[in-house]
């Protein structure tokens, strides 16, 4: 007896998406709509030994299908068709892997933020999309950084921006990243795709007054900017109040960025009780300055993802050391757990206060395994009221209670 649920229509729902992606064919929309479950059925290690155990797939099957790559853009820009009418961000991060051996691709030494120090490793540039109003973050594409020193790593991040311009475009024009790209050379080539970039700056940013005087007669060109602004003691009188909190009271300004080399909207958040500070960035010089302030602190969230990937979506336990096998597993490590918010979570008319929890979902499709097996070896039979009442109950052992 077939009982539809909500984890049963995320299944279906993925089966849908499949089959809307250009040239995908018959096997490779089985093969995809059974390893989105198997990832959300290990409990533990999610590697090609694992993924063997718990489907009905072979260990050997799941590392040829991993070597074929797929278009994983087009599918979870697909998955958030739905979101169109919807306000969207884009957000881009790098996030390192930890990794061991000696003969994987891209083996460097990379900076690890939990460590606070550049280790030996992996790094995937995370690109994702984020909903403003139910503040969070979904996966779109992950891609590897390379070593190679023919190409600097921050024109690698560009890149994975760039290269898919016309489809992000369609999601939105806004791109937020953290003050590590605060650099001309990510922010100018995004801006030649038309994208407007929101960042942090250093406390101890370069930027100078609007110049709004008389221009001189004579040949050359016209004065540009007037005297620089010194950020540990702002003039209030120049600067317009936007944003205000128990901790923070915000300021917004035009001002000329001379990293940049252009006009652009900063806005100062000064510390209501200390002399802290931190200055944020907009390219988008019409943008109101508790938008930018939104926005920037939205950013986040894709560390929410990337932490849910790592914990319960088997980001650092792929088994490969091929190229192709890897950006596989990446791309399906982060989209399985983001799928299952937005199949699972999103959908609900309560989420604001109910909370995603990736440990839940594993936890109800584990329990599903579990019992399904049982069940079929033990012929028993569904239709009954009191086992089909004991199946269920199978199915939400050790869940979070909400």
């Amino acid at each position: 007896m077939k009982t539809t649920t909500p984890f049963s229509k995320a299944l279906s729902f993925i089966e849908a998406k499949l089959q809307q992606v250009d040239g995908i064919r018959k096997p490779q929309l089985k093969f995809l709509s059974t390893l989105f479950e198997v990832m959300w059925t290990v409990p533990h290690r999610i590697n090609f030994m694992n993924m063997g155990r718990f489907s009905s797939l072979s260990e050997q099957t799941f590392r040829l299908q991993f070597k074929k790559g797929f278009d994983f853009l087009d599918l979870f820009i697909s998955m958030l068709s739905g979101k169109k009418k919807k306000e969207m961000l884009l957000v881009f991060d790098p996030s390192f892997i930890s990794k061991s051996g000696k003969h994987t691709y891209g083996l460097a030494r990379y900076w690890n933020g939990k460590a606070q120090r550049a280790e030996k490793g992996l790094e995937i540039g995370c690109l994702g999309a984020i909903d403003v109003a139910d503040g969070t973050a979904y996966h779109l594409l992950a891609k590897q950084t390379s070593p190679d020193k023919t190409e600097s790593r921050m024109s690698q991040y560009v890149s994975i921006i760039k290269d898919a311009a016309a489809e992000l475009l369609k999601i939105s024009r806004y791109v937020v990243v953290d003050g590590y790209f605060m650099k001309s050379t990510f922010i100018e080539p995004l801006q030649s795709e038309g994208f407007k970039v929101i960042t942090k700056m250093r406390s101890d940013g370069n930027l100078k007054e609007v110049y709004k005087g008389v221009k001189s007669k004579g040949r050359g060109r016209p004065k540009l900017y007037g005297a620089k602004i010194d950020l540990k003691g702002i003039d209030k009188r120049k600067w317009k109040k936007c944003y205000q909190t128990e901790e923070m009271t915000g300021y917004e300004r035009i001002v000329y960025c001379v990293t940049l080399k252009q006009q652009v909207k900063v806005v100062y958040l000064g510390k209501v009780n200390s002399s802290g500070y931190e200055v944020l960035l907009s390219t988008d010089r019409e943008l109101s300055g508790e938008k930018i302030v939104a926005y920037y602190r939205l950013r986040f969230q894709i560390e929410f993802l990337i932490r849910d990937a790592k914990q319960h979506g088997g980001l650092e336990d792929c088994q490969a050391r091929d190229e192709q096998k890897l950006n596989y597993h990446f791309n399906m490590a982060l989209g399985s757990v983001s799928t299952a918010k937005l199949a699972l979570w999103a959908t609900l008319k309560n989420k604001k206060e109910v909370p995603f929890s990736m440990h839940n979902i594993k936890q109800y499709f584990y329990n599903k395994y579990l019992t399904e097996t049982i069940f079929s070896n033990l012929e028993l039979d569904l239709s009954c009221k009191k086992i089909n009442r004991l199946y269920y109950q199978c199915l939400d052992i050790g869940r979070i209670a909400a």
